[in-house]
């Protein structure tokens, strides 16, 4: 299953989904018997940090996003070297 959800979400990297809108492009029948299926499986992704939770939607990220996303974090900087500061001596 997890395979599944992230393939149908890697062919629309960038793309904003419901877990609903998941569970029906990946199993429509298993959707209509519980339209939640999906939701644990998509949790269990974000934990692990292979999709990106937004709000209440799941999307993969772009290589622009991840890269944008690591710059805010400051994990690197614009230059691409990352600095440190010094304590101050006294």
């Amino acid at each position: 299953m997890e395979k599944e959800i992230l393939q149908s979400i890697k062919l629309a990297a960038g793309t904003r989904y419901g877990y609903k809108e998941i569970g029906k492009l990946v199993d429509r029948d298993q959707y209509r018997e519980n339209a939640h299926f999906a939701r644990p499986v998509l949790e269990k992704l974000t934990f692990e940090g292979l999709i990106w939770k937004d709000e209440s939607f799941y999307l993969y990220p772009t290589e622009e996003q991840k890269a944008e996303h690591r710059r805010k974090e400051g994990k690197v900087k614009s230059s691409g070297i990352q600095s440190h500061s010094l304590p101050d001596q006294k």
